[in-house]
């Protein structure tokens, strides 16, 4: 059994599938395997990479570096990370977090509560409430407030800490990470070793 930790970073942005990043996928992979980075994962705004698309990605960037597609929700309750959809049929802009969670269970995906104090209390508030499988506590867009209150409401649900860069810029990619058990050669790995996150 291979018990080696992975540096994964499950929270990256890239232009132009997400308008606000400045990130090209080509600059992503280059940082993160500067960075020591062992997983990737592009998590785009309301838009999912195809496995297609990703395949062809992961021939550029080689075996150094695994590349893997999530997304990132924009929900009327605030934002969430979602990994194990291949598609976003029924997902839409400013949807309620509640189907969103609805469709991630019915197709066996992780949500996760990404940078949840980030644009105000009650979107983090709202999330003592969710079925979500971790939070994502630091990252490039927290402050030591955020971070803090997003600590406690990690701790007092009993949910993993996810550590991310949510990189827009190539110097933020592989800034953050989550440590993780190989492998994680799909998907459906990343979505299993979600729920036991450790500190990276």
């Amino acid at each position: 059994m291979n018990s080696r930790l992975l540096k994964v970073d499950m929270h990256v942005h890239t232009h132009p599938f997400s308008p606000c990043s400045v990130t090209t996928p080509h600059e992503a992979i280059e940082a993160a395997i500067n960075a020591g980075i062992d997983v990737l994962v592009f998590t785009d705004h309301d838009t999912i990479w195809s496995k297609q698309e990703i395949d062809e990605m992961q021939q550029w960037a080689g075996a150094q570096l695994r590349l893997l597609a999530g997304i990132e929700v924009s929900c009327l309750e605030g934002h969430f990370l979602v990994y194990g959809l291949d598609a976003i049929d029924g997902l839409h802009y400013n949807m309620p977090v509640k189907e969103l969670i609805d469709i991630a269970r019915r197709r066996e995906a992780a949500v996760v509560a990404a940078h949840p104090f980030r644009f105000s209390m009650e979107s983090g508030n709202y999330c003592y409430k969710l079925d979500i499988d971790a939070v994502e506590v630091d990252s490039s867009n927290t402050t030591q407030t955020t971070k803090a209150l997003a600590e406690k409401l990690a701790a007092q649900r009993n949910l993993p800490r996810i550590y991310a860069s949510d990189a827009h810029s190539p110097r933020d990619v592989g800034s953050y990470h989550t440590l993780l058990s190989a492998p994680i050669d799909t998907i459906s790995d990343l979505v299993r070793e979600i729920k036991n996150a450790t500190r990276g």
